[in-house]
C-alpha cells in the first residue's frame, strides 16, 4: 500500500512540476490548408492559406507561417494583414537584416521572404480576447522593401 501511495504522490508531483514543460507542436505543410477558428482572428485563415506559403508550425497557442514570393505578393499580403481586426490591437512589420529561414524548433525548411507570427495572448471563458499578430520581413532577400506598398495602419519597426 505504501508503494502505491508513493507512486501516486510521485506522479502528481511530476505532473505539477513539469506542467509547463509539456507542449503541443505540429507542422503545417504548405500543401494543406490550415484553420484554427477557436482562437484566430477573422481573416487569418485566408492570410495563411496562400499558395506561396512555404512552411508553418504551431507550438501551443503560437503559430508561425513562412512565405516566399514577389514584391506584389508581399504588398498584397500586407494589405490583407492590415485589414484583420477584432482581437488584434495593432499591426506591426518588423524588419530583420539578412535572409529569412523557414524553420521550427525541430526542423528547417529553407529560405523565406517573410513570416507571419500569431499568438493568443488573453483568454476569457475559452475565447481569445487579445491576439498578437505581426509580420517579420528580411531585408537581405529578393524583395526590395522600398518597392513594397505598406499600408498606413502598419507600424514598421527594426528588430532588436
Amino acid at each position: 500500500m505504501k508503494k502505491i501511495r508513493f507512486a501516486v504522490v510521485l506522479a502528481g508531483a511530476v505532473a505539477v512540476v513539469g506542467w509547463n514543460v509539456f507542449g503541443l507542436g505540429m507542422d503545417h505543410p504548405n500543401d494543406q490548408p490550415v484553420n484554427n477558428p477557436g482562437s484566430w482572428p477573422e481573416g487569418m485563415q485566408n492570410l495563411v492559406n496562400r499558395t506561396n506559403r512555404v512552411y508553418g508550425f504551431s507550438v501551443n497557442t503560437a503559430d508561425d507561417f513562412f512565405f516566399s514570393g514577389t514584391t506584389t505578393n508581399f504588398s498584397s499580403f500586407l494589405e490583407d494583414y492590415s485589414r484583420i481586426g477584432g482581437t488584434v490591437d495593432r499591426h506591426r512589420l518588423i524588419l530583420h537584416d539578412g535572409v529569412g529561414e523557414a524553420k521550427s524548433p525541430w526542423s528547417g525548411r529553407g529560405p523565406c521572404d517573410w513570416e507571419l507570427y500569431g499568438q493568443g495572448n488573453g483568454w476569457k471563458n475559452g475565447i481569445c480576447t487579445n491576439y498578437i499578430l505581426e509580420v517579420h520581413f528580411w531585408t537581405g532577400g529578393k524583395i526590395a522593401l522600398d518597392r513594397v506598398a505598406i499600408p498606413k495602419t502598419v507600424e514598421v519597426t527594426k528588430a532588436k
